[in-house]
């Protein structure tokens, strides 16, 4: 709970391999990540849909 009241996300078990193979097909290293949780009343957590944009 001390995460999240900080403002902290945690992500686990992010795979990242297919960031970095399409990072190198078109040669740009930077990226917006956009992490869209589910919101549910009095959790702390949830699954989410990150979303990589080139």
């Amino acid at each position: 709970m001390t995460l999240v009241a900080m403002g902290l996300w945690l992500l686990d078990n992010c795979d990242l391999e297919a960031c970095t193979s399409t990072a190198a097909e078109l040669s740009q290293w930077d990226f917006q990540l956009a992490v869209a949780p589910v919101r549910f009343a009095g959790t702390s957590g949830s699954p989410v849909n990150p979303i990589a944009t080139f």
